[in-house]
């Protein structure tokens, strides 16, 4: 019983000593988090402004290219159709490739061999 009790206090000593290692390595992996994010969110949001442009003046040449003909009004609704399909696929996309950075996975892998090692020592 005195030896698990004396374990138990090496692997308390190990963890508050790696606490401040914990928390350094957070630190550096929020910023760095922050930063992808940041560079993700300022290139998507830049991408989907001149998509929007885009798929707005290619709607009107293809309505103006149709105004006097008797396609005129098949001609706006495809271009309806073809603005929803590419939110669709906008969407589609999106929901494919969120969650593919795992946050903070530095952090778990050290913690994860810290549990082992405790687990090796008990």
């Amino acid at each position: 019983m005195f030896e698990t009790l004396h374990k138990s206090k090496q692997i308390s000593i190990l963890a508050l000593d790696r606490l401040s290692d914990y928390l350094g390595l957070m630190r550096i992996e929020l910023k760095m988090q922050r930063r992808e994010l940041s560079m993700q969110l300022l290139g998507y949001l830049s991408a989907a402004l001149c998509s929007v442009f885009a798929l707005f003046f290619i709607g009107v040449a293809v309505i103006i290219s149709f105004w006097e003909s008797a396609y005129r009004g098949l001609a706006a609704w495809a271009v309806v159709a073809l603005y929803m399909a590419a939110a669709g696929i906008g969407l589609g996309l999106a929901r494919r490739h969120s969650g593919k950075v795992a946050p903070l996975q530095s952090l778990k892998e050290e913690l994860k061999r810290d549990v082992d090692l405790v687990r090796e020592s008990l």
